[in-house]
């Protein structure tokens, strides 16, 4: 049976599991709902920076929606009227260019041998679709084909053997029987077509009722959803709201501006290559595909590829060869490569905050849970889920997973690659800190980090005492390797001396090879054996008569033994400075340093550049230290 602790991170995860997929299976089942909840909060959002432009301007704040909602209502319409006359010319135009459809299928048909018979039927079947003449023939035949199929199916024929032929019912006897088949009622024919069309319609009332909503009382939304979930913490949700609100906002008007910027080159090259490719009438409906585009672009990854079908199939089927195909391909091509790598970075920048690889899963997982409209709003839904993990510590692992940064410290990457066992890219780690940073910050904010990381590992388990002989191991040969490449001294024997101590762990012994190096040209630091008793320390340090004694602490624990060290040189007469280094952060740093005071400390440093920096300013200050009187100690105790 586990501990306590452990049982309850257990029950912990275990229900966040079951919450996460109560969430899920809620979006699914009630998607009708929060479908246009979710498109309102979009529209709104999207919406809203005009709204408060105009507010600035002195215009009430319903003037302000009003104004707004009937611009975007005047855009729509202009659009769809746009869109229906495009649309409208497209299908009255698409029998005068039966026969390049026809061209085209046999001439594929001619390259392909096995599929001959198939493409010439395809052929045969678009010309005569779109032959006017043949319509009603092509009609009737259709009719009489599902009268045929329905007269089957309520006068199933006989099963008849040649001993008994089917009578004809022409008797009296055997009359024959005609019963008439109606058509659909048109009541409910009426209310099956009235069904379909007002569905959209009715989610379309739908989403623009949530977003005006929304936008009047965006204010006392915002209050009510921070007196909601912000627990007292009114400073955490204000920011995350103020965040989300901010990136959702510029990660759609920087999307528009790209849409909107593609459909109109767009449009633009089409009419070049009409003009300058073809004979006559130019490439039909451009405004149609450049508006196309524009909205489709809106949905990731399957809309610019959607948006691409339609032009490259209208330059195939209307104008003969494929030079006009060729060339509104590799008019796309190069949009999409300027605009995914140029014009989108510039633009987006971190508006949305959310890495690539988390772009694509969001739109599998919202395509899958809520279909096309899932992949249009897979985006902003992604960026609240990682501003919500960036302010709510329950939730961080989604700012991690799905973050455009990942939140992982140098030390613990560094941390990683060891344990990985891979020495090249930890090497690789450390030379870039060290072009970018000082050796001081190299040490303090990997190295004696991941030291501390080693140590903590090994105390709770995590660890073997082998691997953690390998870790420790690795990190010498690399402290190896930067104290080769530090500076070496001209005259070592000249340089004032600084002896290290360890308290009790061996971790420690690596923070002195560190002081080490950094101390390359203004000290000389020698490191005592750790099998010295702590009166034999004393006696060393009275022998040497060193600038000073730095006693080092990799936490946990040590804080005895370096007292106790601290008492003893004391003890034997040592009267220079003592520097206890206790690497780390301590809640209760003034009562430390007051008992390692007591017992004869001068100096208690928490970070490897503070004992560098005091070592060298006492080696600035100080020559050898004898053995003073006892009126000079509390001067030699100030520094």
């Amino acid at each position: 049976m586990g501990s306590p602790k452990s049982d309850m991170a257990t029950i912990s995860m275990v229900a966040r599991l079951l919450a996460a997929i109560l969430t899920v299976a809620a979006l699914f089942f009630a998607r009708d709902v929060f479908i246009p909840l979710a498109l309102g909060l979009l529209l709104s959002f999207l919406l809203s920076p005009i709204v408060n432009r105009l507010q600035r301007h002195g215009i009430p704040n319903v003037m302000a929606v009003a104004t707004t909602a009937a611009l975007a209502f005047v855009l729509l319409a202009v659009g769809f009227t746009l869109l229906g006359r495009e649309l409208t010319t497209l299908l009255g135009d698409l029998p005068r260019h039966k026969g390049e459809l026809v061209a085209k299928a046999r001439s594929v048909s001619g390259m392909t041998s096995g599929m001959g018979g198939s493409l010439d039927e395809l052929a045969t079947e678009v010309s005569e679709a779109m032959d006017p003449e043949s319509e009603g023939t092509i009609q009737e035949e259709a009719e009489r084909t599902v009268l045929q199929r329905w007269t089957n199916q309520i006068f199933p024929a006989p099963k008849t053997s040649k001993e008994e032929l089917p009578h004809d019912g022409t008797s009296v006897k055997a009359p024959l029987y005609v019963q008439e088949v109606q058509g659909d009622i048109p009541l409910v024919s009426w209310a099956s077509t009235a069904g379909t069309v007002l569905g959209p319609l009715a989610t379309a009332g739908l989403v623009s009722v949530f977003a005006l909503f929304m936008l009047v009382h965006r204010e006392d939304l915002r209050d009510r959803i921070i007196a909601v979930i912000s627990q007292g913490n009114y400073v955490t949700t204000t920011e995350a709201l103020d965040e989300a609100a901010a990136r959702i906002s510029r990660y759609l008007i920087a999307q528009t501006i790209v849409n909107a910027s593609y459909g109109i080159v767009l449009i633009v090259g089409l009419v070049v290559i009409g003009a300058t490719l073809t004979e006559g009438g130019g490439f039909p409906n451009v405004i149609l595909w450049g508006v196309l585009a524009t909205c489709l672009r809106f949905v990731p990854y399957v809309g610019p590829t959607v948006a691409a079908i339609f032009p490259l199939g209208i330059a195939l089927s209307v104008f003969p060869g494929y030079t006009v195909f060729l060339a509104v391909l590799a008019l796309i091509v190069v949009m999409e490569l300027l605009s995914n790598n140029v014009l989108e970075p510039w633009l987006y920048g971190t508006s949305s905050g959310i890495s690539a690889v988390a772009v694509i899963m969001a739109a599998v997982f919202w395509g899958w849970l809520w279909g096309p409209v899932g992949l249009l709003l897979s985006t902003p839904l992604t960026v609240c889920l990682v501003v919500l993990g960036r302010y709510v510590p329950s939730f961080k692992f989604l700012a991690t997973l799905l973050g455009e940064t990942v939140e992982i410290k140098p030390s613990i990457r560094f941390y990683q690659r060891l344990l990985a066992n891979d020495l090249h890219r930890s090497r690789e780690m450390l030379q870039l800190k060290l072009k970018d940073s000082s050796f001081d910050v190299l040490c303090d904010q990997i190295l004696i980090p991941t030291l501390k990381k080693i140590r903590s590992d090994h105390d709770g388990e995590y660890l073997s005492d082998a691997d953690a002989d390998r870790l420790f191991a690795l990190v010498d040969s690399l402290i190896a390797e930067l104290s080769e490449q530090a500076t070496e001294p001209d005259e070592v024997a000249n340089l004032p001396l600084v002896v290290g101590c360890t308290a009790h762990h061996f971790s420690e012994s690596l923070v002195l090879k560190l002081l080490r190096s950094s101390g390359s040209g203004c000290f000389e630091l020698d490191s005592i054996e750790e099998s010295m008793l702590p009166q034999e320390v004393g006696q060393f340090m009275l022998e040497h008569n060193p600038v000073a004694v730095v006693l080092t602490v990799v936490p946990r624990g040590g804080f005895v033994q370096a007292r106790y060290f601290s008492k003893s040189i004391r003890t034997a007469g040592y009267r220079g400075p003592i520097i206890v280094c206790c690497l780390g952060k301590f809640k209760n740093f003034d009562k430390l340093f007051v008992k390692f005071r007591k017992a004869g400390a001068t100096s208690l440093t928490t970070t490897f550049s503070q004992t560098r920096s005091k070592i060298e300013s006492l080696v600035k200050q100080s020559t050898p230290a004898v053995v003073p009187s006892e009126r000079n100690l509390p001067e030699l105790l100030e520094h």
